[in-house]
This record gives structure tokens, sequence and C-alpha cells, in this order.
């Protein structure tokens, strides 16, 4: 591919940053960030519906409990580990003259667009098909069921292409972005990410069930405007020439050298590990850590709101501070304390949160260390993997991160099923996982260091033979 002229490519200059073959002045990667971030604000805005509204929606079709956790949960995850290995090297090993990312979004970008706004008008376009062609339909299915199954098709298709949207957005951030200031930048991706979604839960989501249709198209519209403006806005540099002989494997030596070099290099296992561990500490707990607040200590839907909000605020005002340490002193000793903080601060609360208001202390001091490991782990995985398969190894914390929350789930369901509906051993869950998660980042640390360290660290490559 020849070296596109993008509008963010400077001159060197004492004052340049460099990404690849990149090269920004102050101004130039101010600019980039304010593109990269409105397209961040317009992403989150537009990712709040799926992750907050869509269970509300399925129940008011009648969906049932076991459908919602599907469609919500185990399908996303499930999307990723089957098909996120294959697009992520095909990412990588992609080449033309919009670079390897943008393609890629510039494609999925309608598609997922317009699924939303179909999943808007859901019911009325089930409806109208099912009154004309109801004759036609086998079984004799009823228009309530006929909806709803329209309804889960079009969720199934936005997990699909979200998935590659989603990716490969993170990884043309890591492309075009300078690593020298990656951990401040993805500090304000967070920060970005935040308020979108306050604005969002404050202003739109109160009113979604009653105009779910125009909110929708409204949104689909935005973020389809916004989002394509930065693609053409943002451009790629020149990169290594892809794999050789990549394209001509067949589909399961493709999956088993993906997942081969994946664990090849213990530097990188190392870090899979802990990301997975991770996800099953927090992710998994989520559910129930909610049901702690309702049923055992009684705390109302308004009360978790706010309490939410809390948190949300204070996460917003701690990202940046963490994302200069993170500079300061490398994201991987960051993310070390933050493991540490995360084991200890819910195995305080296990023997200490019994009301209202230890949980509103207990919840403003979790978020510091659930805030740096959000942030940290987000520059680690800029910062240890090649730039040359970055897609392929970030595409691995999903995949194993899926994985585990899949198992996770029903590992965490049994537990508290056996201890008869104790929801406040989801603590004592999170600070288990999150506490073993700390011996597999001190080994990534060790690894960080033998390959050269904050100074001269070069990623080791995955040898397949």
């Amino acid at each position: 591919m020849h070296d596109p002229a993008p509008v963010h490519r400077m001159t060197n200059t004492p004052a340049s940053y460099q990404a690849g073959s990149l090269i920004y002045t102050r101004q130039g990667l101010l600019t980039l960030s304010c593109w990269l971030l409105w397209g961040d604000f317009a992403f989150y805005f537009f990712e709040a519906i799926f992750l907050r509204f869509i269970p509300i929606y399925l129940k008011e079709l009648q969906a049932s409990n076991t459908l919602i956790g599907i469609m919500t949960g185990s399908f996303a995850g499930l999307v990723n580990v089957l098909f996120l290995p294959g697009i992520s090297k095909m990412s990588d090993n992609f080449r033309s003259r919009l670079g390897r990312r943008i393609p890629f979004l510039l494609v999925v970008t309608p598609i997922v667009v317009g699924t939303l706004i179909l999943v808007g008008f859901a019911p009325e376009i089930g409806g109208w098909i099912h009154d004309r062609f109801a004759i036609h339909l086998p079984w004799g299915i009823s228009r309530g069921v006929f909806i709803l199954g329209l309804l889960s098709t079009l969720i199934i298709t936005f997990h699909f292409f979200n998935m590659v949207l989603v990716n490969g957005y993170n990884w043309l951030i890591r492309d075009v972005v300078p690593l020298k200031v990656m951990a401040r930048f993805l500090a304000w991706f967070r920060i970005v990410g935040t308020v979108s979604s306050v604005i969002f839960l404050w202003h739109v989501f109160p009113h979604l069930l009653t105009h779910r249709g125009i909110i929708c198209l409204t949104i689909g519209v935005f973020y389809l405007v916004v989002f394509l403006l930065m693609c053409f806005k943002v451009k790629e540099g020149t990169y290594p020439a892809p794999e050789a002989g990549s394209s001509h494997k067949g589909i399961f030596r493709l999956y088993a050298d993906y997942f081969r070099e994946c664990l090849q290099v213990p530097l990188y296992r190392n870090f899979l590990l802990t990301f997975l561990l991770v996800i099953v500490a927090t992710n998994c707990a989520t559910s129930f850590t909610t049901l702690f607040m309702k049923e055992s200590l009684g705390i109302s839907m308004d009360g978790m709101g706010r309490i939410f909000s809390y948190t949300a605020a204070l996460s917003a005002i701690v990202y940046f501070p963490l994302g200069w340490l993170c500079d300061r002193i490398s994201p991987v000793k960051v993310a070390v304390g933050a493991l540490v903080g995360l084991s200890l601060c819910p195995l305080a609360g296990y023997f200490w949160v019994q009301t209202k208001g230890d949980y509103i202390a207990y919840s403003l001091m979790f978020i510091l260390p659930t805030s740096a490991w959000l942030l940290a782990s987000m520059a680690v995985a800029m910062l240890l993997f090649p730039s040359e398969k970055f897609g392929q190894f970030s595409g691995a914390m999903n995949v194993f991160g899926c994985g585990g929350q899949i198992g996770g789930n029903l590992l965490i369901g049994f537990i508290i099923d056996f201890f008869h509906n104790d929801y406040r051993m989801a603590l004592l869950w999170i600070a288990l996982f999150a506490g073993a998660a700390v011996i597999p980042m001190i080994l990534v640390i060790r690894g960080w260091l033998a390959h050269g360290g904050p100074s001269n660290y070069v990623p080791p490559q995955p040898v397949i033979r």
C-alpha cells in the first residue's frame, strides 16, 4: 500500500510524536485526538442502547429470562470466540490505500447502524409482516412470537457486525496513536465514554420505551455521520508486508495457528491469563452485586441509580491522573497495584458492608482500582503486543475473556444457589479471582523487564513452524 497523505502527517520536529510511519506535531496530535474522541463519544452513546435498553425491551415483548441472558450476554461472547480469531488475523494482514483497519470500519458501520434502526422499529415491522403473511408461516406462529423472533435475529446480526466494529476501532487506536502518550489518550477515552453514557442515561434512557423508534433512528444517523467522518479524517500510515501465505491457510489451520501464536510466548500467555481471571472476577459478579444491593441491603432502584452515578462521576475524575501515572511509571506496574486493590476492597467489603451507607463507601473505594485496571490493562496491551499482530493479540483478550465469562457465569450462579441466595458471596468471588490474577501479572512484569523493560522493550515474536 502506498503511504497516504494523512491530515496528521507532519515533518519531524523536536516536538514530534511518532506512531509507526506517522509523525505528529502537538497540533496534529491534538487534531487526531479530537477526531478519535468525537468518534468515541458517538460510539458510547450508540452502545448504551444495547447495554441498558435491550434487556428491558425484550422483557416488554414477553421474552423469557433465559432468552434475555442469551441475547444480551452469552451470544455476544460466543460470537467473539468463534469469529474474532479469523477476523483479527484478516485485518492484521489486510493492505489497502486506506489502511488495514478503516476499510473494515467503513463496511460494517452502515450495517450496524441499519440494524439498530430496524431494532427500534421491530414490533411495527414484525407486526406488518405477520399480518400480511401469517397464512404462509409454519406452525401457526403468533404475532408476538414472530416479532420476538425478528428482534432476536436483528440482535444476533448486531452482535456479529458490532464485534468487528468495536475491535477494529481499538486496533485503529493502537496503529495511529503514539505509545508515548497512549495512557493519557486512553484516560480521555474513558472520560469521554463516561460522559457520553451519563448523558444518555440522564436524558435519553427514560424515554426509550415510549419513543424507541425515533430515538434509535436519531442516534443511528448521528453515529453514522460522526463515525464515518472520523474514518475519513483519521489516516493510517504504512505497514510491513503481510504474513506470507496467510491467505492460503484452511480454516482449521488458521485457528490452530492463531491460538498457538497467542499462547506460545510466556509474556503474552501470562497477560491473557491475567485478563481472563479479571473478567471472571468482575464481569461474572456484576449481576449478583446488583442483587446484593437490592435483595440483601434493601437499596431501592432510585438508590442504586444514585450510587451508579456517584461511581461514574468519580471514575471520570480519576481517569486522567491515572493516565498520567501510567505514562510516568509504566502501566504494567499500575496494573499490579490495581489488581491488589481489586482483591482487597471486596474482601474487606464482604465482612464490613452491612448498610446502604457502607455500600456507598465501598463502591467509591472499589471504583479506584477498577478504573486503574480498566485503563492500565488497555495501555499494557498497547505496549506489550507487537504492532504488526496487534489485532490478533488484542482480539485474543476478548476471545479468552468471553470464554472465561461463559464458564464463570455458570459457576457463580451455581455457588449462589448452593449458598441459598447469599449474594454477599459475589464480593468473595471478586476477591478470590482478582487475587489469583496478581500472580500471572507479576510474571508479566518479569517477562517485560527481560525483553527490555521501560526503555528498550522489543515485543517477542511467536514462531510457527
